[in-house]
């Protein structure tokens, strides 16, 4: 039964390790090469993982190899994969990276075409489970000596990549994702001295390793591009930094997105999305006819009160419309009497 476990398990990571690659795709369009990586760093997760559970699953051992050569693809692939951003991190000269990712991918390919045959293991059936018993060989010395190769070029690589690094947030960055595959080779031990580690479950290991590679490299990303500078993470900073109350509401009045100064000015909490009603005194046919105008186009000025405190203010409206050319959001600046004041004197001096 236990294999059935590891099987869903291993369903799991491929799926939510898809997921997040897309994800992270869509929502990180200013990360250059990095979504890139991701996205195909996700995918070899995702037939790493679902092609050995498949495998798992598969009652006739006759056909088990198929579904294993999925996952063994992805393997390779993802190791691949790994070498190649190294290089594009080092911005290493196009003609150089040819050469070099050319012979892994060459590597790769008779890989994948001498230890992914049928006849290079033995494939047993358990209880509730399929799994397979490596026969050493001529084919299984060829695959791990391409693993070791291509190791050793990303342990050389990394460690050019470290030092080419003058932060020292870079510097962290790079070496917590080269660390992390360490995790594989602890990983490959039970496969590698099989006299001492002989399980019924060597694809399981290999799997959780990769998969954690992959999300200690999806969040290790992520908060590098949280505090790396970009026009996304100057624009929010600006935004934030603003004395003035800015409420970014849509069509329907419902405020979604603010500054800090809003919301300590009308005491919004982090994660509400209060009506506009709710804020100012403004009545619903002054909201429509706001929204309606704003539809057409128009920006402008309606005088109002703050509901809380009775303050009299101005919001300054000014619409925005999306790539199509449809009404999207209203941008609202709210000037109260004092900020006003302190305008009008700005324009007269």
């Amino acid at each position: 039964m236990i294999g059935i476990v590891f099987n869903m398990i291993l369903i799991s990571l491929a799926i939510l390790a898809l997921v997040s690659a897309i994800c992270f795709y869509i929502e990180e369009p200013d990360s250059a090469h990095i979504r890139t990586f991701t996205l195909l760093f996700g995918t070899a997760i995702f037939l790493i993982c679902g092609g050995y559970s498949i495998m798992g699953f598969m009652p006739y051992v006759e056909y088990a190899w198929l579904p294993r050569v999925i996952g063994f693809f992805g393997i390779d692939v993802f190791l691949f994969l790994e070498f190649t951003f190294l290089t594009v991190e080092l911005k290493t000269k196009i003609g150089v990276r040819i050469i070099i990712c050319g012979f892994l991918a060459l590597y790769l390919f008779f890989d994948l075409i001498i230890f992914g045959r049928p006849d290079t293991i033995n494939y047993v059936r358990y209880d509730y489970h399929t799994s397979y018993e490596n026969i050493g060989g001529k084919a299984y010395i060829f695959h791990y000596t391409y693993v070791l190769v291509i190791a050793f070029c990303m342990q050389t690589f990394g460690i050019q990549w470290y030092r080419s690094k003058k932060a020292m947030r870079d510097k962290r960055f790079s070496a917590q994702i080269m660390a992390s595959n360490y995790v594989i080779l602890l990983a490959a031990f039970p496969d590698i001295f099989k006299g001492l580690f002989v399980t019924q479950y060597p694809t399981f290991p290999y799997c959780v390793s990769f998969s954690f590679v992959y999300f200690f490299y999806w969040i290790a990303v992520k908060r590098h591009l949280l505090f790396t500078p970009t026009v996304k993470n100057v624009c929010k900073e600006v935004f934030n930094s603003i004395n003035v109350p800015l409420l970014i509401f849509d069509l329907d009045g419902i405020v979604n997105v603010f500054n800090p100064n809003a919301a300590n000015k009308f005491g919004i909490k982090d994660g509400e999305t209060p009506y506009i009603r709710n804020i100012f005194s403004i009545t619903d046919v002054e909201l429509m006819r706001l929204i309606a105008r704003s539809k057409g186009g128009w920006c402008g000025q309606v005088q109002t009160k703050i509901k809380e405190t009775g303050e009299e203010c101005t919001l300054d409206c000014v619409i925005r419309f999306d790539n199509v050319g449809d009404p999207f959001c209203i941008i609202c600046t709210v000037l109260t009497f004092g900020q006003e004041v302190a305008d009008n004197e700005g324009e007269a001096i």
